[in-house]
């Protein structure tokens, strides 16, 4: 039985009225784990039809219904089985033809400007909270998050890292979003999106559950996976030990002349600790196994901080699961396909 490809893209109106439809001309997405915010394309015709039960009514330009800081929720799939690709706003309307409409995800409500402030002491909870201040973001001191597992799901709770900050300090003329993008930074934190909930963690510690692909069944190209071994892998890790008072020991393990990788850490209680913890993290990179992309088809769905799990029945040495950084959908006339950034192996 063929299954045609299908999408709903729904608006909500800043006054709350809300409409949808499902003709797209093209659609692209982009979603990272090294990146707070998402990103959305689509193109849709200048014109549409008007129907109302079942009835034409009349005709309207598309761009004309469409407005920047508008609600929308871009869902792809196959039938009625569609998965929300991408939730966010509308960042511009492009009058072009087709119509080009480029979104975002909640970060666009971190746009507007933040009023200045300083702390003496203060912590990522407090400062995270004062940033989401009078948004419709969700911040949660702990979050309850789900992954798949061979036994089942498993519900486990996420909390916000520790990490304290001393003469804490809100420039004027930042926007919020810049103010959060510079803690990214400093502090060497994974924070991004999930819809409206603003989640801040360590690299690859979101577990968003598992999906499976069988290599040249329910992918279309695997070529650009690329073998790696261990022993051929120079690398050289400093970890940051961040303490309660902001002073900071750093330690460093690996190769002589290796890659650097940098990673920071809260919860420490010794120097000799945070060798043990460098040393975890070093054999976390170093490893033998596949890293690049592949191309799959637009389902089954995939979104970073899910796990891979490849299955080769050619090569069983390709087998393996791995953490996925960043994907990429791509929706049109033509067809549609999801390409998949591996990361570590888990």
């Amino acid at each position: 039985m063929k299954v045609q490809l299908n999408c709903r893209i729904e608006i909500i109106k800043p006054d709350g009225k809300k409409f949808s439809f499902r003709c797209l001309n093209a659609c692209e997405t982009e979603k990272s784990i090294y990146q707070i915010g998402s990103k959305a394309k689509i193109k849709i015709p200048t014109t549409a039809r008007l129907v109302k039960d079942g009835k034409y009514i009349a005709s309207e330009q598309t761009a004309k219904k469409l407005e920047r800081g508008d609600r929308i929720d871009i869902y792809l799939g196959y039938g009625e089985d569609l998965k929300l690709e991408h939730t966010g706003y509308i960042y511009r309307v492009n009058y072009t033809t087709p119509v080009e409409i480029e979104c975002e995800g909640f970060e666009f409500l971190l746009r507007k400007d933040c009023p200045t402030k300083t702390w003496r002491s203060t912590t990522l909870l407090e400062v995270l909270q004062y940033l989401v201040k009078d948004t419709d973001i969700i911040l949660k001191e702990q979050q309850v998050l789900e992954t798949k597992t061979a036994k089942g799901t498993v519900k486990y709770k996420n909390s916000l890292p520790d990490v304290k900050f001393t003469n804490f300090v809100i420039k004027a003329g930042q926007t919020r979003l810049q103010v959060l993008q510079k803690i990214k930074d400093d502090y060497r934190l994974s924070i991004n999106f999930l819809g409206a909930e603003l989640w801040a963690g360590g690299d690859y510690t979101q577990k968003l559950g598992e999906v499976k692909y069988r290599l040249g069944w329910n992918t279309i190209k695997d070529n650009e996976l690329k073998y790696r071994n261990a022993d051929d892998v120079q690398l050289k890790v400093k970890a940051v030990w961040v303490k309660p008072d902001n002073t900071r020991v750093e330690v460093e393990v690996g190769d002589k002349g290796g890659q650097m990788r940098t990673a920071f850490f809260y919860d420490v209680s010794s120097k000799k600790d945070l060798e043990r913890i460098a040393t975890e993290e070093l054999e976390r990179y170093k490893y033998s196994g596949y890293e690049g992309k592949i191309t799959t088809f637009i389902q089954p769905f995939a979104m970073p901080g899910m796990v891979a799990v490849l299955e080769d029945t050619r090569y069983n040495e390709r087998n393996g699961n791995y953490y996925i950084i960043g994907t990429k959908a791509k929706f049109g006339l033509s067809g549609a396909r999801r390409i998949i950034e591996l990361g570590i192996k888990v």
